[in-house]
């Protein structure tokens, strides 16, 4: 036997709360039937509040006699955050960390026939666990795939395969490959390594290298090879080879392992921007959050597939993975469809109150007695999303993190140290790519890695750095249903300098946050419905023009489609199922009814069960429409209803497919909403919520930009003319209730001044109006208003400014 992987995302029961010595109890009756992936959060419709405490998960897993003896480990992808693993009551593994997969050996464990796991989760904030803090939300379960893995004594290492191609000329390609041997047996083996490449056949044969391994250990085994006239990897052909090495004692294969990887190079320039085999090639792109309508992060690979086909059809050519790493099929699948990856750990951080305890806190621990652990949590992170994801094609960078600047003063040189630690542990694993430091604008990170990514006003802040950089956020687009057509963009960032490589949107799609109001910045919504500003983009992109937009009117029906007619039962499947309103001539009319959705027939799961409503309420429907993921974990017809009052319904029938299931004990019991949850703590913290935050100005005299008014220091804003009109607005990136903010100037003020607020950050309102003969720092207290930005105003002529807090 070479190996095998089975998927064990179905058949799984599910309970809230930590249950002690449930793992060696026989399993309880009322918990519930649930399939993987799977989120505490389930149903989601944004709330920022989540569920954090524990959940459980448990499984009968049934063992083929004939695996004893091998090795068996359960691989899981993604759990969050902290996870104990027990197999028939007995522990055999511990996991710490939100992001990255792991394996559990549970080869000793395991007996023929069937076998019990039971997982404990729990998704509490730690002061010594990345991240600390993040604009996301952080709801906890086995959130992607869960496998049973198979293999010799004898083996490729998991994901203990590398694949690099050092030297590309147009006639060859050398091919290094690293291949991880374990051998598990108690005595040497002389083991012979070979590897095959393949294109529709194979296409070349690296030479077999003979490696004495010890008992009980691992050894890396080095091959060579070249590839004749290779095609190169390109988003606009993304040419995929498989490489497949083999592992063999004794004249038999113990083990197999395979790979996909491209042919191709590339290059950050200071001056020049960037090139990918050879030519430049400007980047233009998105961030892309995981979690998604309903499902919260527990989205299925379908999911994942469709995400990157909707970057890829808006006309954009790179995604930032945001803000940690992502599922591995989601680089693969960047890879297949054609879309530059930018891979990014969990070293993160978020504006505003500075709360311990939760995730608004300090992005480096505060405490020296947490710092240890803290620090090797992302090291350990750092490893493994290199290990697994370094044979992508698409992958041009390992970024650090993503605005650890929001780190407390006191220890931001730590957290600078840890950076540039990261970043070369990061070329030390993979010397191929170069590192970069995501969200670099204040505090001096930018020039900790390769690459600078500058976040909001970084993009005019940051003119010729002299050194490779992006634009790693940039907003155009807020607020939920359609939204504006044409895309607002700021800070300059529709100006394509030669120097700099590209700029990456914020955001691909709504997304859910712990920062009550945020996370609308998507261009399409949380359902993955285009909005307006999509369409917009992809006219500017590839020339398409824009469908024509539904107008208001009276429906008379609705209209039902699925993207798919078939969903596997394994978990990693789904059907995107849309209605429509149409009227009496079957037009799309933009009537926001609620709309129920209910399997009338089959084993279908919506979220919430055997039943979902789409409603304006919870921002599913707009525009006369709506969205929601479908799966399905038993084979069988499925036949879906969708009712509205007033309106003639709509079905659709589809088939779940796979292997034939024994029939049931009855009714499956069907999860209920998290029975608490958490309120973030605002309002406890002291540190401004305008701190390092991104600033508009009407203009700015050189070495004065908005940038200086918003953190601590001497350092301070000035307009770059003398007429009235001139203005400098903070941004707080969220909605926020306010009820103080700190004006201080370079010297008291000489003319009138106006202090505004702006609840969608664009339509200013009048707060204070100030003038000659006030102290130079003055604080405007007021009734608590809601505030996206703040902005201080000069009808006659502008003051110098030190700094603006706002509270």
């Amino acid at each position: 036997m070479i190996s095998e992987r089975h998927f064990i995302n179905g058949d799984w029961t599910f309970a809230y709360g930590e249950h002690p010595g449930a793992e060696a109890a026989p399993p309880a009756s009322d918990w519930f039937d649930i399939g993987l992936p799977h989120s505490f959060e389930l149903p989601d419709y944004r709330d920022y509040r989540i569920y954090v405490g524990h959940g459980c998960y448990r499984r009968t897993l049934d063992v083929d006699e004939a695996w004893l003896g091998q090795w068996i480990a359960l691989e899981f992808l993604g759990v969050f955050q902290t996870c104990e693993v027990f197999v028939n009551g007995r522990s055999v593994g511990r996991h710490e960390g939100g992001y990255t997969p792991f394996t559990v050996d549970v080869s000793d464990a395991v007996r023929a026939g069937a076998n019990d796991v039971f997982v404990r989760v729990d998704n509490h904030w730690n002061a010594r666990l990345a991240p600390r803090a993040g604009d996301y939300s952080f709801g906890g379960g086995i959130y992607r795939d869960v496998s049973l893995l198979v293999a010799d004594r004898v083996r490729v290492d998991w994901y203990g395969l590398g694949v690099t191609t050092p030297v590309i000329e147009p006639d060859a390609a050398t091919v290094n490959v690293s291949v991880e041997v374990v051998n598990d047996e108690p005595h040497p083996v002389e083991a012979v390594v070979s590897a095959v490449i393949a294109d529709d056949g194979p296409v070349a044969e690296l030479e077999p290298v003979k490696h004495v391994i010890p008992a009980r250990s691992t050894a890396v085994v080095e091959l060579e090879g070249t590839l004749a006239d290779p095609r190169l990897w390109h988003p606009d052909h993304p040419h995929l080879y498989e490489l497949t090495a083999a592992v063999e004692v004794d004249g038999r294969v113990r083990s197999a392992q395979s790979t996909a990887f491209g042919v191709r190079w590339f290059e950050f320039t200071a001056d020049r921007g960037f090139f990918l085999n050879g030519e430049h090639y400007d980047l233009h792109g998105a961030n892309v959050h995981q979690n998604r309508g309903g499902w919260a992060d527990a989205g299925t690979r379908a999911s994942i597939r469709r995400d990157i086909a909707m970057i890829k059809d808006l006309g954009m050519n790179i995604i930032r993975g945001s803000h940690y790493p992502h599922h591995p099929y989601f680089a693969a699948e960047c890879d297949r469809q054609g879309v530059l990856f930018w891979s990014e750990l969990h070293f993160w951080g978020m504006g505003g109150e500075d709360i311990e305890g939760f995730w608004f806190a300090s992005a480096y621990p505060i405490h020296e007695e947490d710092e240890a652990e803290f620090e090797e949590s992302l090291r350990r992170a750092l490893r493994t999303m290199i290990r697994v994801h370094r044979n992508h094609a698409s992958i041009i960078t390992w970024s650090i993190g993503n605005e650890a600047f929001f780190t407390d003063d006191a220890v931001v040189d730590k957290a600078k140290a840890l950076t540039v630690e990261l970043v070369a542990m990061s070329k030390a694993l993979d010397p191929t790519r170069p590192a970069a430091v995501g969200g670099a604008q204040r505090k001096g990170f930018d020039v900790l890695g390769d690459i600078a990514g500058y976040n909001g006003d970084g993009a005019e802040l940051f003119h010729d750095p002299g050194f490779p950089s992006v634009v790693s956020e940039y907003h155009g687009t807020s607020g939920n249903g359609p939204g504006e057509y044409e895309v607002q963009w700021e800070h300059g960032v529709e100006v394509d300098y030669p120097w700099r490589s590209g700029k990456i949107f914020w955001c691909g799609f709504h997304y859910k946050t712990v920062a009550p109001g945020a996370g609308l910045q998507g261009l399409a919504d949380y359902f993955r419905r285009p909005k307006r500003a999509y369409h917009w983009y992809r006219e500017q992109l590839l020339g398409i023009a824009p469908p024509e937009f539904p107008q208001p009117g009276t429906a008379a029906a609705l209209q039902m489609r699925s993207d798919v007619d078939t969903i596997p039962t394994d978990g990693t499947g789904d059907a995107r199922i849309e209605v429509e309103m149409v009227d009496e001539h079957g037009v799309r009319v933009a009537d926001d009814k609620p709309i129920l959705l209910t399997v009338l027939e089959g084993d279908g799961l919506f979220p919430s069960g055997r039943s979902f409503t789409l409603s304006p309420e919870t921002g599913s429907v707009w525009d006369g429409a709506g969205a929601i993921e479908m799966r399905s974990y038993t084979p069988g017809p499925l036949r879906i209803r969708a009712t509205a009052d007033g309106v003639a319904p709509a079905e659709l029938v589809l088939t779940a497919t796979g292997p034939a299931k024994p029939a049931g004990s009855g009714e499956r019991r069907l999860q209920t909403p998290a029975p608490y949850l958490t309120e973030p703590p605002l309002g406890g913290g002291y540190i401004s919520l305008a701190e390092y935050r991104p600033v508009k100005t009407s203009s700015a005299a050189p070495g004065h930009h908005g940038g200086n008014a918003t953190q601590p220091g001497e350092a301070t804003w000035r307009a770059a003319g003398d007429e009235p009109g001139e203005w400098i607005a903070p941004s707080l990136e969220f909605p926020y209730k306010i009820r103080l903010i700190e004006v201080t100037f370079a010297e008291p003020p000489s003319s009138p001044w106006l202090v505004e607020s702006a609840e969608d950050g664009r339509s200013f309102e009048p707060v204070h109006e100030g003038g000659p003969g006030e102290d130079r720092s003055v604080k405007v207290q007021f009734e608590a208003r809601t505030a996206l930005a703040v902005r201080v105003s000069f009808p006659e002529r502008p003051l110098e400014i030190r700094e603006i807090r706002v509270h």
